[in-house]
C-alpha cells in the first residue's frame, strides 16, 4: 500500500526522469549533458526517499496494535545532534570535485567520508544500546576513542607540520628566521599565559587552542593558493654535465661542494690520487692490489669515490665514451682538496656500438695517468 508520502516522491522522481529524458533529446553539447545529469541525480534522490517513505509506511503505525504505543517510532527517544552527516555530504562533494579534478582530492574525501560513515554508524548503534544515555556514550567512547585519539593526533600534526611549511615557502628567504622567532615566541607566551590562568574553564582553553589552529591553517591555505617564492636551483656536476668542461677549479659548484663522502650504495671500486701523481684503483673486495683498470657492467648504476691524496686541488674525469653521432659521454666530481673525498655515479649505455673514443678515469690536466674502464 502506498502511502501519501511515497506517492509525493514516486511522483517527483517520474517527473524527473521525464524532465531528463525531453531536457537530452532537446538540447545537445554540454548543456544538454550537464542538465541531463542534474536531472537523473534528483531522480535517483527522490526515489531513494521514496523508498524510504515505502518501507516506513510513511511512519504510521495501526492503533489497534498491541503496545505500539511503546515500540513505534514516535515513540523513541530523539537521536542526538551529530556533525557526522555534514561531513559525510561534503567529502561526497569532494569525491565529485576530486573526481574531475586532482586526484588527491578524490582519495582524501573517500577517507574522510568512510570515517564519517563509520562514526555515524557507531554512533546511531550507540544511542540504541540502552535507555541509559550515560552508558550509551560511554559506550561509544571505549569503542572509538582509541581510533580517534591517534589518527586525530596524527592528522593535526601533519595539517600544522604542512601549513607552517607553506608559509615558509612562500615568504622571503631573509624573512625566515624572523618568522620562526616570532612565532616560537608568541607559543611560549601563550603558553604561560594558559598555564597561569588556572580558572579558565576547559572549554575556554580548547577553543583558543582551536582559534589558533584555524588562523595557522588559513594563513597554510592562503600561502598554497598563493604558490612558493622561486628558488634558485644551483648546478651540479650530475645534473649539468657542461659543468666538468669549464676552465678552472675555482667555479661556484666547487666552492660549494660536499668533501666528505658517506655510505654510498653500489660502490665498486676507490681511486686515489696519490702524492706522486698515479691514480690508482682500489677495487672492493681485493684488499692492497692496485688496479689500473676496472670493471664497469653495462647498462647497471656503480658508484666510485676519488680520494685526492695531493698538496693541490684535483677533479676526476669519467670519459665513458663516444657512440655513433653522439657527443662523447664525460662526467666528473667536484674539485677534491688534499685529504678529502668525493663521490662519482657512472652507467654505462645499454648499446652494440663500439666506443669511438677511449673509455677511462683521469684526472684533469693530466692526461696521461689514467686508469681503464672495460666493459664485459
Amino acid at each position: 500500500m502506498f502511502t501519501t508520502g511515497s506517492k509525493l516522491f514516486f511522483g517527483a522522481t517520474t517527473l524527473s526522469v521525464a524532465g531528463a529524458v525531453v531536457f537530452g533529446a532537446s538540447t545537445g553539447g554540454a548543456v544538454g549533458v550537464m542538465g541531463t545529469v542534474g536531472l537523473v541525480t534528483i531522480a535517483i534522490v527522490f526515489g531513494f526517499l521514496a523508498g524510504i517513505n515505502y518501507f516506513n509506511n510513511d511512519g504510521n503505525v495501526p492503533a489497534m496494535q498491541q503496545g505500539i504505543q511503546s515500540t513505534a517510532g514516535a515513540a523513541q527517544p530523539p537521536v542526538g545532534s551529530s556533525m557526522w552527516p555534514l561531513v559525510a555530504a561534503v567529502s561526497v562533494a569532494g569525491l565529485i570535485v576530486g573526481a574531475v579534478s586532482k586526484p588527491v582530492v578524490f582519495k582524501v574525501s573517500l577517507v574522510v567520508a568512510l570515517a564519517a560513515v563509520l562514526e555515524w554508524m557507531v554512533q546511531g548503534w550507540s544511542e540504541r544500546a540502552s535507555a541509559d544515555a550515560q552508558y550509551n556514550a560511554a559506550l561509544r567512547k571505549r569503542i572509538l576513542h582509541p581510533l580517534e585519539f591517534p589518527i586525530l593526533g596524527s592528522v593535526g600534526v601533519i595539517a600544522v607540520v604542512y601549513a607552517f611549511s607553506r608559509i615558509m615557502l612562500t615568504i622571503d628567504k631573509k624573512s625566515t628566521p624572523w618568522v620562526f622567532i616570532a612565532v616560537g615566541a608568541v607559543i611560549t607566551v601563550g603558553g604561560f599565559v594558559l598555564a597561569g590562568k588556572r580558572q579558565l574553564s576547559r572549554s575556554t582553553r580548547a577553543g583558543v587552542c582551536g582559534l589558533a589552529a584555524l588562523v595557522l591553517l588559513g594563513a597554510g591555505v592562503a600561502s598554497a593558493v598563493q604558490g612558493q617564492r622561486e628558488i634558485e636551483l644551483h648546478p651540479t656536476t650530475a645534473s649539468d654535465p657542461a659543468l666538468c668542461l669549464e676552465g678552472g677549479i675555482d667555479k661556484e659548484v666547487d666552492r660549494h661542494a660536499s668533501q666528505d663522502v658517506s655510505l654510498k650504495s653500489n660502490v665498486i671500486a676507490n681511486v686515489f690520487l696519490q702524492s706522486d701523481g698515479d691514480l690508482v684503483a682500489f677495487v672492493n673486495g681485493y684488499r692492497g692490489v692496485e688496479y689500473q683498470e676496472i670493471a664497469v657492467p653495462r647498462s647497471a648504476t656503480v658508484g666510485l669515490i676519488f680520494h685526492s691524496t695531493e698538496k693541490s686541488t684535483s677533479t676526476m674525469f669519467s670519459r665513458l665514451g663516444t657512440f655513433g653521432e653522439n657527443p662523447e659521454v664525460i662526467k666528473c666530481t667536484t674539485a677534491v682538496n688534499s685529504g678529502k673525498q668525493a663521490y662519482i655515479e657512472l652507467k654505462i649505455s645499454k648499446t652494440n656500438a663500439a666506443s669511438s673514443t677511449p673509455m677511462v678515469l683521469q684526472i684533469a690536466g693530466s692526461e696521461d695517468k689514467v686508469i681503464q674502464i672495460v666493459v664485459p
